[in-house]
């Protein structure tokens, strides 16, 4: 799966990190239910929001607990995700491989791992995030300036484990242009449709205004956890 030879960048912080940057994670989130003009006005003119019903489309948002990541100590993260059509009509995907997601918002708890995100054009800010797993479960707490402000608690039941592996596309911007950055992933999934072992909890502060901006509602698609994750970033491409 791999897209050409290693490169060797150097963050700001001047941390050194080679691409792919290789990665061993566990994780777990929800795809919500959202508004389709909130999610259409947050993402650029090449790219749709994957719609799932009259004039609603979805946002993923996922706590990640980073045990390694290339040369950098270990990290927690929270992303929000809005699922996208890269082809298709009316964002509809033509097959699965036409589906991808823009990176929308992507705090995180340390300075390199901000600095990391320059590196694709993730949208990263430093602020406390914790994210508790276990095979089954994901809670994640996030503060703005030391308040609590979005908190997200997955379970996924008695959902079987299924090994997942698969190459997913991020979408961001980078120095003024769309770019897509190839994400190969390998873990143990458990997945569940419905929102019986969702709570998602939002304050005042700017993560949770993004969530409201978006016009994420309280309708679950499905919840996930993901344990032994491994995944390797490949360097940004542009999406034209």
């Amino acid at each position: 799966m791999g897209t050409g030879e290693p490169a060797a960048r150097r963050l700001s912080t001047g941390h050194d990190v080679t691409l792919p940057l290789s990665c061993r994670a566990r994780l777990g989130g929800s795809v919500f239910a959202a508004d389709w003009s909130p999610l259409r006005a947050a993402l650029p003119d090449d790219l749709t929001p994957i719609r799932l019903g009259p004039r609603r489309g979805a946002v993923a948002v996922v706590g990640i607990d980073y045990h390694a990541v290339g040369s950098l100590d270990p990290y927690r993260e929270f992303a929000v995700v809005v699922p996208v059509a890269d082809s298709g009509v009316a964002g509809v995907p033509a097959t699965l491989s036409g589906v991808g997601g823009y990176v929308v918002d992507l705090p995180v708890t340390t300075e390199p791992a901000r600095a990391l995100g320059d590196v694709w054009g993730f949208p990263k800010s430093v602020t406390d995030v914790d994210v508790e797993a276990t095979p089954r479960t994901v809670d994640v707490a996030v503060a703005d300036d030391g308040r609590p402000d979005v908190e997200l608690s997955v379970d996924v039941g008695d959902a079987p484990a299924r090994r997942f592996r698969r190459r997913l596309t991020a979408y961001a911007h980078l120095d003024g242009r769309l770019v897509r950055i190839p994400i190969d992933l390998d873990a143990e999934v458990r997945y569940a449709r419905g929102g019986s072992g969702v709570r998602l909890g939002r304050g005042r502060g700017r993560y949770a205004a993004v969530l409201r901006d978006l016009g994420v509602d309280p309708r679950v698609y499905a919840r996930f956890v993901a344990s032994h994750a491994t995944a390797e970033i490949h360097p940004p491409r542009d999406a034209g």
